[in-house]
């Protein structure tokens, strides 16, 4: 499994946008199995595409989480809108450094 977290806004705008990509083959076992515990919670499937606050303030980080483990799957979010293991999922990717 593969996940990509591609973060846009807030002040920088596109300009600041940073992705970070995890292999979860590569990680440490203990670590990948974090990840892939978060995702299997999430159940990306049943999750709409789209997680986004109604009215966005300028400030607000808009996230594209891509897990690719066959068909790849996005999902748009803002981390107010998401649920708690998304928003955990997405703290986590960003403590991997920038592609």
């Amino acid at each position: 499994m593969r996940l990509s977290l591609h973060c846009v806004g807030g002040f920088t705008g596109p300009a600041g946008a940073q992705t970070r990509t995890v292999d979860l083959d590569r990680l440490a076992p203990a670590d990948a199995a974090r990840l892939r515990a978060l995702v299997d919670s999430l159940g990306p499937a049943q999750l709409p595409p789209s997680l986004l606050k109604p009215r966005p303030q300028p400030w607000d980080f808009v996230y594209t989480l891509t897990i690719e483990n066959g068909a790849p799957r996005r999902l748009r979010f803002h981390t107010d809108a998401a649920p708690p293991a998304l928003r955990e999922l997405a703290a986590l990717l960003e403590a991997y450094p920038p592609d």
